[in-house]
């Protein structure tokens, strides 16, 4: 009985430190820095405390007005959740609220953090496509959200709300701004997706009040002039609009082009009233005469989101740039400087690792300006690699000591030309070696003084995988498994010993070289000289798509599909499915001896103990959607690219890899996550 219990305590302590390490460990954010925003909102106490929110729920803050960044935390639960818009309470700045919507149908709301941003909390309208919010300035307490639904107010800091616009109108719905009188909370104007709206008497009544602007016009943003209350500003798909008296009259601002007319925000200068800047789908425009002349501060193809400007420093401006993240500039818009560190929001499509050099990565990116870009030094500086080289018509690629590769959805491949800056088509197939060629012309009397030639012709067979030795690179192609000795200037079939050209999987090397393991469609070829011989194993099992293979340290083999992952500790003669926590897998690697899998639905998944129990790694991307895992072996570290984050690295703790391999003897119960 001692013993007993002596080995469940065992196992319980091995599973604590376990569970202790996962939960220690860290995420680094590698890049590149910068990325897709949605809204920005600043402390009206304290310019320097400012809040940004993303399309996938999370939230950022800044202590220094702009300059550093921190991930505070997501709004809801949802990956797909979209931060429309965000206000900080005039009275609390560690209280804000967010307007927003999701993706996808079921979510949105409004939602309340009081903790800066760490944590928040539904407080109305779940279930709705909330575009706008806004807090009255004279009653702190009262606080409007525009909704498709209709427009709905809180008296008491969001705790509960009521409808203020009439249910089922035709016209008063689909709101997607919203602005308060700062005399009188009653007095609201509201933009819709059909022209503008106010009401004097706190909803009971609504007027329309868009005489003047051009009809159907989609009325983004709305506010009341710093100096006058009865001066509004609208920015509207149809243009940029003033109005006197409330709004009983529009008056279309001219000077900017019909092709920058979707403005997302019109903002006033604090200090200088008659200075308007205006954010555009083709930059960011200014005027200081109250709207008569307008001059473009920043490249047309700068769609800008949102712009802030410093309340007692006019020449200070922050602005939101698709693609690019938060961009500074201090002299009122002549010049601007990016200010992304510590704001990742990149959408990672690929990235490649350079394994005997951990320092160079290249990442493929969408939704970005230079969509690949490259890094020497773990990620600190990121360097746009030229022109030649379509995203949308990449598969994969690689990383080599040589220089970067791009294998192409339609066959062959790019290698990226340092000297011309530029992607370039490379590789050609030998159709027939010169030797081949002597042999099938020495029965013909007119070949023997002619001399053997080698046939070629461009590569144009699809590329699933790649592996790199010393003297050989290997392609597993859909044309069979294809040899380099010359670093992809040329390739040739490998025939002997395997099918003619069935499609290969993937590939890898032992570490010197010498061991190839390829996965087939329905096995695994082993060659242990290099490729000169090979033995042929089947699997046992129906891959249900395209195969991946992985080997541990301690000489596991591993391979995966998106339905499953088998293991094998005799050079795949036998193979044995592993338990997954999930019913399918998006990507899958090996780190160490540990086992990492990322999922459609979000998340990542590790076991130190070959698949019997697994762990949901925790962080602040606990749920995000990685589309891609690799690994640096040699430092332990788990790399990651995420969907909307960047890339970022996580160690796998060596002791929580002692503590498993020690759990195994004990054969310690399967937890809970195993079951997910």
């Amino acid at each position: 009985m001692r013993r007993h219990l002596f080995g469940c305590l065992g196992v319980l302590s091995l599973a604590i430190l376990v569970a202790q390490l996962l939960a220690a460990q860290t995420w680094r954010a590698v890049g590149p820095a910068g990325g897709d925003i949605r809204s920005l909102a600043a402390d009206p106490g304290d310019p320097r405390l400012i809040y940004l929110g993303t399309s996938d729920g999370h939230v950022f803050g800044s202590h220094d007005g702009g300059e550093h960044w921190a991930l505070a935390g997501r709004v809801g639960n949802r990956t797909d959740t979209v931060v429309m818009a965000m206000v900080v309470d005039s009275r609390n700045p560690t209280t804000l609220y967010a307007a927003t919507r999701t993706l996808n149908p079921g979510g949105g709301g409004v939602f309340r953090s009081t903790d800066g941003g760490h944590t928040w909390r539904l407080v109305g309208l779940g279930g709705e496509e909330v575009r706008a919010i806004a807090q009255a300035p004279s009653r702190p307490e009262v606080v409007i959200a525009g909704a498709l639904a209709g427009l709905f107010r809180s008296d008491n800091s969001g705790e509960t709300w009521t409808r203020i616009s009439p249910p089922n109108d035709e016209n008063l719905r689909s709101f997607d701004s919203v602005a308060i009188d700062p005399r009188n909370p009653d007095v609201v104007y509201a933009g819709t997706y059909h022209l503008a709206w106010k009401t004097n008497n706190g909803g009971r009544q609504w007027v329309p009040i868009h005489t003047g602007m051009i009809d159907d016009s989609d009325v983004m943003s709305i506010a009341v002039d710093n100096t006058d209350p009865e001066r509004l500003y609208a920015s509207a798909c149809s243009g940029i609009y003033r109005a006197e008296n409330g709004g009983e009259k529009w008056t279309k601002f001219h000077g900017i082009p019909p092709t920058a007319r979707r403005t997302h925000v019109i903002r006033q200068d604090p200090q200088h009233p008659q200075t308007l800047y205006s954010a555009t789908t083709e930059g960011l425009w200014k005027s200081i005469d109250g709207g008569g002349v307008w001059n473009r501060l920043t490249p047309a193809n700068w769609a800008i989101i949102s712009v802030l400007i410093h309340p007692k420093n006019s020449d200070r401006l922050l602005i939101g740039v698709e693609g690019q993240g938060i961009l500074v500039s201090d002299d009122g818009g002549r010049s601007f400087r990016a200010t992304n560190n510590g704001f990742y929001h990149r959408q990672v499509m690929d990235l490649a690792f350079d394994r005997e050099h951990p320092g160079r990565m290249l990442v493929v990116l969408t939704n970005a300006s230079d969509p690949i870009l490259a890094t020497h030094d773990g990620g600190q500086t990121w360097t746009p690699l030229g022109p030649g080289l379509k995203t949308h018509l990449l598969r994969h690629v690689y990383a080599t000591p040589g220089g970067w590769w791009g294998a192409l959805e339609g066959g062959g491949l790019m290698h990226y030309d340092e000297k011309r800056n530029s992607w370039v088509r490379t590789g050609d197939l030998v159709a027939a070696s010169a030797a081949s060629a002597a042999k099938r012309g020495a029965k013909s009397p007119r070949a023997k003084s002619a001399p053997a030639k080698t046939l070629t012709r461009p590569l144009t067979a699809v590329v699933n995988d790649m592996a790199f030795g010393r003297s050989m690179w290997w392609a597993a192609t859909q044309e069979g498994l294809l040899a380099s000795t010359d670093h992809a200037a040329t390739w040739t079939v490998v025939s002997t010993g395997l099918p003619p050209r069935q499609p290969v999987h993937s590939v890898r090397l032992s570490a010197d070289g010498s061991r190839i393991w390829v996965a087939l469609p329905r096995g695994l070829a082993v060659s242990p000289d290099g490729g000169k011989k090979w033995t042929f194993e089947d699997l046992g099992f129906e891959a249900r798509s395209r195969l991946r293979l992985d080997q541990a340290e301690d000489g596991t083999l591993f391979i995966a599909h998106n339905y499953g992952v088998h293991a094998s500790d005799d050079e795949g003669k036998s193979w044995k499915p592993l338990t997954l926590p999930v019913p399918v897998v998006q990507d899958f690697v090996v780190v160490g001896n540990a086992l990492v899998l990322s999922t459609p639905k979000g998340g990542l998944r590790v076991s130190y103990n070959r698949g019997r129990t697994w762990e949901h790694i925790e962080g602040p991307l606990a749920e995000a959607y990685f589309s891609v895992l690799t690994a640096d072996a040699p430092a332990q570290l788990l790399l990651v690219g995420s969907s909307t984050e960047g890339v970022y690295s996580l160690e796998i703790p060596s002791a929580a890899r002692t503590a498993a391999a020690g759990a195994q003897t004990i054969r310690p119960p399967v937890s809970r996550s195993s079951q997910e």
